[in-house]
């Protein structure tokens, strides 16, 4: 970015302050170009080939980074990124009530530690939608159910022991459920 900046200002410069015929500005302007294409051809980001996931397949990641309450980033066998989106839950955003404690649980099961993924679905932002499961065997999507810090997906899930885990954190006033009215993260970014 420097570079494009520094070459900016040089063509600016010279243009500006130097009596050049037409031919001579030309002349300048294209060696300056070229230049300027290869500085930017650099800079642009390296191909790599998409990971292809298809549903019941099963990975071990090392959970590299953990977004949100729902999200994490894990890193393959073969040292690629991959971002999943947990099933079956949506965890309360950043700026919402219980968002940042939602985080905090949902690094402190997985931050640093590989997991067991399997693939649900692909959702529209082409990432894969997991089961994650401790090495211990601990679904971590029933987890945050169980702990109140996620509300049970069901337009994406019917999955009747989730249902029930959310309806106990709820009966129980556990995690976010504590709150006076809690607002579902899918109506929170409506708005």
């Amino acid at each position: 970015m420097r570079y494009k900046i520094a070459t900016i200002w040089t063509v600016m410069f010279l243009f500006c302050s130097c009596d050049m015929n037409n031919s001579e500005q030309k002349k300048l302007f294209n060696i300056l170009l070229t230049q300027m294409e290869r500085l930017t051809a650099d800079e642009k980001p390296k191909q790599t080939k998409t990971l292809q996931f298809k549903k019941n397949e099963e990975y071990t990641v090392k959970v590299v980074r953990v977004a949100d309450g729902d999200t994490f980033t894990g890193l393959t066998d073969d040292n690629r990124q991959v971002r999943c989106r947990l099933y079956g839950i949506d965890a309360p955003e950043g700026k919402q009530d219980y968002g940042k404690r939602s985080t905090e649980t949902l690094a402190g099961m997985i931050a640093g530690k590989h997991v067991k993924i399997v693939i649900m679905d692909i959702d529209r932002y082409k990432r894969p939608v997991t089961k994650v499961y401790t090495l211990d065997g601990k679904d971590v999507c029933a987890e945050m159910l169980r702990t109140g810090m996620a509300w049970h997906y069901k337009q994406y899930s019917k999955d009747e022991d989730y249902a029930e885990l959310e309806n106990e954190a709820r009966q129980k006033k556990i995690g976010l459920w504590a709150g006076k009215n809690p607002a579902p993260p899918w109506e929170f970014r409506k708005k």
